[in-house]
């Protein structure tokens, strides 16, 4: 025969164990959904941010291939400014060499240095004139002396 065995305190029950050993399981079956949820959220975040890469990764290629569009424009461009630019310096010694023949130049600035000389002999001619003739306005009228 079983012995009784005696309790002090009300702390201890005695509980079929089969409910318990159900409840276990069902705690057991819970935390394994658990971890699979959180393992799958964590999968579904690292999958997001594959995402979010792969089309970064997809506009830096864009943006790479239409830079190389405009960097192959550069040395056509590049092409059509030089040559612009011969034709310019072409155009200016054209221009230069025309004028300047040594003997065409030195002719055109005697001619300028005779002009000059000839408007000088008019000025200072014009001024001995101005000078004869205040003298000669001077002597005809007589000297008037106005007190203040």
């Amino acid at each position: 025969m079983p012995k009784e065995v005696e309790i002090q305190s009300d702390d201890y029950e005695v509980v079929p164990v089969g409910p318990i050993r159900r409840l276990e399981e069902r705690i057991r079956k819970m935390e394994r959904g658990k971890e699979g949820f959180v393992y799958e959220s964590f999968v579904r975040e690292i999958l997001e941010l594959i995402q979010s890469n792969q089309k970064l990764v997809d506009e830096i290629v864009k943006a790479n291939d239409s830079l190389r569009d405009e960097l192959a424009k550069i040395p056509g461009k590049i092409d059509e400014l030089l040559q612009t630019w011969r034709e310019f310096i072409n155009i200016l010694k054209e221009v230069g060499g025309a004028e300047a023949n040594s003997t065409s130049m030195n002719e055109q600035f005697n001619k300028l240095i005779e002009q000059n000389r000839e408007m000088l002999d008019s000025m200072k001619s014009m001024k001995s004139r101005r000078i004869s003739q205040g003298f000669e306005t001077a002597k005809k009228y007589p000297k008037i002396k106005i007190k203040r």
